[in-house]
C-alpha cells in the first residue's frame, strides 16, 4: 500500500516564505530502509543555507527539482525492508537521515536507511532529534584533535553545536574556555565553562587548540591570533578552504569536516544524554507547519542551542 508523506521544502531558492508543503507518494522500501512517522525533527544551519541557495546540497539541486528539508528525525518504524534485522514495527529510533544530498525530514514520513538510525527500548522526549547532526558534528570535529592538553577554544559555544561541543570537551577532561559575543548568557552559565569575549581573546596570541564554528572573517582573524603549533578545526563548509589557509600560513596543524552518519558516534551521544552526562538545550519548539516562522526565528541569530520542530 503506498505511503503518502507532506513533506516541507522549496521548489526555488531564497527567504523562509520560500518553504513549502507538498504531499507525495513514497517509493517502495529498498531490502535495507525502514519507514519512520515522524514525531520531531531539529534545524540546522545548513538547511537555512541550502533553502538560500548556498553551498554544495544546494548546487546540486536541479531547477525544476521541489527539495524537501531537514536531516534530523525522532520517530516510531512503521515498516521495515527485508534484510533490516536489527530494528522492528514500533521501535522508537533517532537519527541523521540522508546526509548530505538526501534531506527530506521536514515531513511526516521518512524513509531511511537502518545504519543511519539507533533504536530505544522507550519513547524519548522530542528533543532527542536535536542530538543529531548537530551531536555527530561536535564528536567528529574533536575526534581531529590531537591528544594535546592544549587548551581548546570554542567560538559560537551556545549554538547547537557549540553547546554539544563544550559538553563533550569537558567530558573527555579538556580545558574550555568559550569564546562569546554574550559572556553573561544563561546557558554558558548552565554549561558551567570558563568565557571570555573576542576582545579578551584578542587581547593576546594564544597557543590553543580552536575548535571554530563561525568560519569568515572571525574565524580568519582567531587562526591569525594562535601561534605555530596551535590546532584548528573548523566545521562551516562554505569558508573552509580561507580557514585553512590561514592557518597554514602561519604554521597551523588545520583540517574542515564535513559530518558523517556514524552510529557508535550516535550511541555514544545519545549514552551520555541518558545517562544525564549531556543535556540539550531546547530554545524553541515549533509545529511542523510553522517552519517557515522557525527558519526566521533562527536566521535572527537571538536564539540558543536547538530549535525543534514538533511533528505531532
Amino acid at each position: 500500500m503506498p505511503v503518502q508523506a507532506i513533506k516541507y521544502g522549496i521548489d526555488e531558492f531564497g527567504a523562509a516564505d520560500k518553504i513549502q508543503a507538498k504531499t507525495c507518494v513514497l517509493p517502495e522500501l529498498n531490502d535495507t530502509q525502514v519507514l519512520i512517522k515522524v514525531y520531531s525533527s531539529a534545524i540546522n544551519p545548513i538547511d537555512l543555507k541550502t533553502r538560500a541557495g548556498l553551498g554544495f546540497v544546494a548546487q546540486a539541486k536541479e531547477a525544476d527539482e521541489f527539495l524537501s528539508l531537514g536531516y534530523d528525525v525522532y520517530g516510531v518504524v512503521e515498516q521495515c525492508g527485508v534484510q533490516v534485522s536489527d530494528l522492528h514495527v514500533g521501535q522508537f529510533v533517532a537519527g541523521m537521515v540522508g546526509f548530505a544530498k538526501q534531506p527530506g525530514c521536514y515531513a511526516d514520513y521518512v524513509i531511511a536507511e537502518a545504519n543511519e538510525l539507533i533504536a530505544f527500548d522507550v519513547q524519548q522526549k522530542s528533543e532527542v532529534a536535536g542530538l543529531c547532526l548537530a551531536g555527530l558534528t561536535a564528536i567528529q570535529a574533536l575526534k581531529k584533535f590531537s591528544s594535546s592538553q592544549s587548551t581548546l577554544y570554542i567560538n559560537a559555544p551556545t549554538g547547537g553545536v557549540g553547546h554539544l561541543a563544550t559538553q563533550l570537551a569537558q567530558l573527555q577532561g579538556k580545558e574550555v574556555v568559550a569564546v562569546s559575543n554574550r559572556p553573561s548568557h544563561e546557558l554558558l552559565q548552565k554549561l558551567a565553562v570558563k568565557v571570555v569575549d573576542y576582545e579578551t581573546f584578542f587581547s593576546q596570541k594564544r597557543q590553543a587548540q580552536l575548535l571554530d564554528l563561525v568560519g569568515g572573517e572571525i574565524g580568519e582573524r582567531m587562526v591569525a591570533n594562535l601561534n605555530s603549533g596551535s590546532e584548528v578545526v573548523t566545521v562551516p563548509t562554505i569558508s573552509a578552504q580561507q580557514i585553512v589557509a590561514a592557518a597554514q600560513q602561519s604554521d597551523i596543524t588545520v583540517s574542515g569536516i564535513v559530518v558523517e552518519k556514524n552510529k557508535a558516534d550516535l550511541n555514544e551521544l545519545m549514552t551520555a544524554y541518558r545517562g544525564g552526562d549531556l543535556f540539550i538545550h531546547v530554545d524553541s519548539t515549533f509545529a511542523l507547519q510553522d517552519i517557515q516562522q522557525a527558519h526566521e526565528y533562527m536566521e535572527a541569530g537571538q536564539h540558543a542551542g536547538k530549535i525543534i520542530m514538533s511533528h505531532s
